[in-house]
């Protein structure tokens, strides 16, 4: 039997609606803050009412809601969200007023049927939520996760359907790519879904004649091919087996007997409309059209707590952090868990604990592929790959930046091993892997990447020179992976430690600009940078940006580091400004200098755990997870820079373990 798209939807729709009437039957109710039309006017009427229209909006009559349309509201909302208004020299309101106006306009809007964009939970808009009250002040007292429905990764569906299309893709320039509010199944990812699982099941009951038999063709399942045979009644136990083993294949966990009794009727039903081959295809194919065969889905269970909160039970914590760490691959230690009716996970410590049995089950040397994959996306360096460089010379042959993102990875994955002060290492290590085509048979040794001598005869782990390199930052794949074609790009690095390592945040590029450098061979790229950016408009935003990647300058596109740019001097001074921790603050005659003044300060680490709750929890933070936040850096301060720690106290949080209706 073909199932339809149209039959596939009907399916799908029921167990998000569920969700949804979840949503809104337990939906906390609430007033809006008290005078929220004269909270608006004082705070922004001055600029925007009174016959002022600055930025082109005007706030007459704002006081009244039904005033006000639409777009005006949800340009009010985006501006108080990211707290872009008020404007830093006036007077601001705190975060809980402005926290509590954000979230009225957004119910608001939604009550009225309008669609609100929720910048904060996209991936790279996380350093917009305050950084001080995260560490520091009150805590909330019930930190939790929105109920949600987590698109599962491209890899994983994979895994379930081999050989199939592959319906799903992470979306480039994410700083995180798995983040469970930038997914969903549309129409056309559901009709490769269901066309892969038909075209699964036709693979596993596939037959072919022999000696006048039909016997399981090559990749055939003996027990599903048994059911089309006519002498067997397959409502016996047979179709029962056959779809317990489909449903732990789909979905990684034993059908519920609902669901079986709901296939069997399926089967009956197409069985007496179409015969028995096409009965037995659509009951095996029906578990991976399931929503949980695609999606995540993390509701908690039992009765809440008096904060709205459920636990996740102990199937859905061994399913939650087994996604977290493997992906569809559930080691024995998870396995032997879920086996023991004793083992609860009823508390942190024992989530803990488990954590930690895993993580330290790698093999020496080697760390788990998703804290490896972390700290590809923390650090960004593989996209190397895709700066196309033109022309390749003068490194000729000698040019592979393939081999150049091997040699950083090798590197990482040697630092997160040893598990010690994991962050400060990798920002300032003098260590590198260097492989021979680097040192043996080199012909302009001048050019050589790394800067190495012609006479190096050693061949894998080195130790580089200490006053020009320090830490990934000037590994030269992460130094191309943050260049243009043609030319250094100080905006990328700056960028980059502006947000990774101080917090900072970087408004979208304005329609209106035209972002492009003059191109002068005469000038030096420090120089045609100040010709387009250091005007009012543009400082605004570039003034901690460029001074933060300007230190880079000692280094070319091609990541070798040098001393003379155009026969001048290369000027690589640069400064950190406004950073939020004032002894971090000054001149900086240089990158190293500027690597080695964060890498040692709180401010960075913070960051630093801020950026891992966004990955393994799959979301941005909120003040609501403060407590998490402050457990997880406790946790990775006391032992001393554990990477291993600070993911055992992330995935054993309250932030992960429970769920609620309202943020």
């Amino acid at each position: 039997m073909k199932l339809t798209n149209r039959s596939f939807r009907f399916r799908v729709c029921p167990s998000i609606i569920a969700v949804a009437v979840l949503l809104s039957a337990e939906k906390a109710s609430w007033a809006a803050p008290p005078e929220i039309g004269p909270w608006i006017s004082r705070h922004c009427g001055s600029c925007h009412a009174d016959g002022n229209k600055k930025g082109g909006i005007s706030l007459e009559g704002v006081a009244r809601y039904a005033d006000a349309t639409p777009d005006t509201w949800s340009a009010i909302h985006e501006q108080l969200q990211l707290g872009h208004m008020p404007p830093s020299q006036r007077k601001q309101p705190s975060s809980e007023e402005r926290t509590a106006v954000v979230t009225w306009i957004a119910s608001a809007m939604r009550k009225a049927g309008h669609h609100v964009r929720d910048k904060l939970a996209l991936p790279n808009y996380g350093n917009y939520v305050p950084h001080e009250p995260l560490f520091r002040g009150p805590l909330h007292p019930a930190p939790a996760t929105v109920v949600r429905a987590w698109r599962v990764r491209p890899d994983v569906y994979l895994s379930r359907v081999p050989n199939g299309i592959q319906p799903f893709a992470f979306l480039p320039g994410q700083h995180v790519s798995d983040f469970s509010s930038l997914y969903e199944v549309d129409e056309s990812s559901a009709e490769v879904v269901l066309a892969n699982a038909q075209s699964l099941v036709d693979t596993w009951t596939k037959t072919v004649n022999l000696h006048g038999r039909k016997v399981p063709a090559p990749g055939a399942n003996p027990v599903f091919v048994s059911l089309l045979d006519s002498a067997i009644d397959p409502l016996t136990g047979k179709l029962d087996q056959a779809l317990t083993e489909v449903t732990q294949r789909a979905m990684g966990r034993w059908p519920t007997t609902k669901e079986l009794e709901r296939i069997r009727g399926l089967y009956a039903k197409v069985l007496a409309a179409h015969g028995r081959e096409r009965a037995v295809r659509a009951a095996l194919v029906y578990p991976f059209l399931y929503p949980e065969a695609y999606y995540r889905i993390e509701i908690g269970t039992g009765l809440a707590d008096k904060h709205g909160r459920r636990r996740l039970d102990k199937q859905a914590i061994v399913a939650t952090v087994q996604h977290t760490l493997y992906g569809d691959k559930r080691p024995p230690q998870l396995q032997a868990v879920l086996d023991n009716a004793g083992a609860t996970l009823g508390t942190a410590t024992e989530v803990a604990n488990l954590v930690g049995v895993l993580l330290d089950a790698e093999k020496p040397g080697t760390v788990n592929p998703q804290v490896l994959r972390f700290f590809d996306e923390y650090f960004d360096y593989r996209k190397a790959t895709d700066v196309f460089k033109e022309p390749p010379i003068p490194l000729s042959s000698y040019y592979r930046p393939s081999e150049l993102v091997n040699e950083t990875a090798k590197l990482i994955t040697r630092i997160v091993s040893e598990d010690r002060d994991v962050i400060r290492r990798l920002l300032t290590t003098r260590e590198a892997y260097v492989a021979n085509r680097i040192i043996y048979g080199r012909h302009e040794s001048d050019y050589a990447i790394y800067n190495l001598p012609p006479d190096f005869k050693l061949d894998g782990l080195v130790t580089l020179d200490s006053e020009s390199r320090c830490g990934i930052l000037t590994q030269p794949s992460w130094i191309i992976a943050h260049s243009g074609n043609f030319d250094n790009d100080p905006v990328r690095r700056g960028k980059w430690v502006l947000e990774r390592l101080l917090g900072g945040k970087v408004p979208d590029l304005p329609v209106t600009v035209c972002a492009v450098v003059p191109d002068d061979p005469k000038r030096t790229l420090r120089d045609r940078f100040r010709m387009v950016s250091d005007n009012a408009y543009c400082w605004k935003c570039h003034r901690q940006m460029n001074q933060l990647g300007m230190p880079f300058e000692a280094y070319d596109h091609y990541g070798r580091h040098r001393l003379q740019e155009l026969s001048q001097p290369v000027d690589s001074t640069g400064a950190v400004v406004d950073s939020g921790e004032t002894s971090l603050d000054g001149p900086v005659d240089n990158a190293v200098k500027l690597i080695e003044r964060l890498a040692v300060s709180k401010r960075a680490e913070e960051m630093f755990v801020r950026y891992a709750f966004r990955f393994f929890l799959g979301r941005n933070e909120t003040l609501r997870d403060a407590a998490a936040l402050r457990e997880a850096h406790a946790a990775y301060v006391k032992s001393k820079g554990s990477m291993k720690a600070l993911v055992a106290s992330l995935l054993s949080s309250d932030s992960f373990l429970y769920r609620s209706i309202t943020p």
